[in-house]
C-alpha cells in the first residue's frame, strides 16, 4: 500500500515538473536547426507551432520554429559557440529561400493553442515586439517588419 502511494506521489511530482517546462526552456538549438519539422512542407501537420515568412501575407519562403530563438543569426546547437555563426534560414522555395531570417521576416503565424509567440526587434528577446495570440497570425508584422532578431514563447 505504501509503495503504491509513494509511486503515485512521485508520478504526480514528476508530472507537475514536466508541465512547468515551457517550450522556450526545452531547446538546445538543435531542434530548430536540425529537425525535419523546421522545413516541413506541410505546415498544417508540423509539430513546430510557429511559422515565420519572408513576405507579407504569409508569402514566399518560410520556416517552422518549435523553440525560442535568442538570435536568428546564431542559433547555436547546445548553446555553445561552434566556430562561427549558425543562422536560421528560410526554406521551401519562393522569394527568400535560403536567406537568413534575421531582419528579413514580414509575416508570422502562431499555431500554438496556449502560448503567445513574440517576435523581437533585438536579439536576446529585447526591444520592440509583435505579440501574436494563440491560433492567429500577423499578415504584416508591425513593430518588427524586416527588423526581427529573436523569438520567444510567452504566456500572459
Amino acid at each position: 500500500m505504501n509503495l503504491k502511494r509513494t509511486l503515485a506521489v512521485t508520478a504526480a511530482v514528476v508530472g507537475i515538473g514536466a508541465s512547468a517546462i515551457t517550450p522556450a526552456q526545452a531547446s538546445t538549438g538543435e531542434e530548430n536547426q536540425m529537425s525535419p519539422e523546421a522545413c516541413s512542407e506541410s505546415q498544417a501537420t508540423s509539430t513546430f507551432k510557429f511559422a515565420i515568412y519572408y513576405n507579407s501575407n504569409y508569402g514566399g519562403a518560410y520556416r517552422n520554429i518549435g523553440y525560442s530563438v535568442w538570435d536568428f543569426a546564431d542559433e547555436r546547437i547546445g548553446g555553445a559557440p561552434q566556430g562561427g555563426t549558425q543562422p536560421l534560414n528560410f526554406c521551401h522555395g519562393g522569394d527568400g529561400n535560403g536567406q537568413g531570417i534575421k531582419n528579413n521576416a514580414a509575416s508570422a503565424k502562431n499555431k500554438h493553442s496556449t502560448y503567445y509567440s513574440v517576435v523581437y526587434y533585438n536579439s536576446g528577446y529585447k526591444g520592440n515586439s509583435d505579440w501574436i495570440a494563440p491560433g492567429t497570425g500577423w499578415s504584416r508584422l508591425s513593430q518588427t517588419y524586416n527588423e526581427n532578431a529573436s523569438f520567444a514563447w510567452q504566456s500572459l
